[in-house]
């Protein structure tokens, strides 16, 4: 690794600075990661849900019973779909994100490169 490669350069520095001025945190408080979460745990409780109404319709005649277990494991089925929307929706926003900020650290690497020469 050669000594340019080592240091960063002054751009580099530079927005390193902006963006540790931003003051941006994501801790305690970060939305997207609650999101998530609750998003994986409503697919969780929707697939057990529906798990038991399958289980418990196995083997019962017809019936109010077996109506409402069907209905149970459709709610848990509906569960499953929208904390899976929730999950994938919050992964591809913290991807682009990622993917956004790695795209202009890029662009002004490629703009100090073609300053230099």
């Amino acid at each position: 690794m050669s000594n340019t490669e080592s240091t960063p350069s002054a751009r580099l520095q530079e927005f390193q600075t902006e963006v540790d001025s931003m003051k941006v945190d994501g801790g305690k408080a970060n939305p997207e990661r609650v999101w998530t979460t609750i998003g994986a745990l409503l697919m969780i409780a929707g697939i057990v849900l529906a798990l038991i109404a399958w289980l418990n319709i196995q083997g019962s005649g017809k019936g109010a019973k077996t109506d409402d277990f069907a209905t149970m494991a459709v709610f848990g089925l509906v569960l499953a779909v929208v904390g899976s929307a929730l999950f994938i929706v919050n992964s591809i926003r913290r991807y682009f994100r990622y993917w956004l900020v790695r795209l202009i650290f890029e662009q002004r690497e490629q703009t100090d490169r073609i300053i230099a020469s």
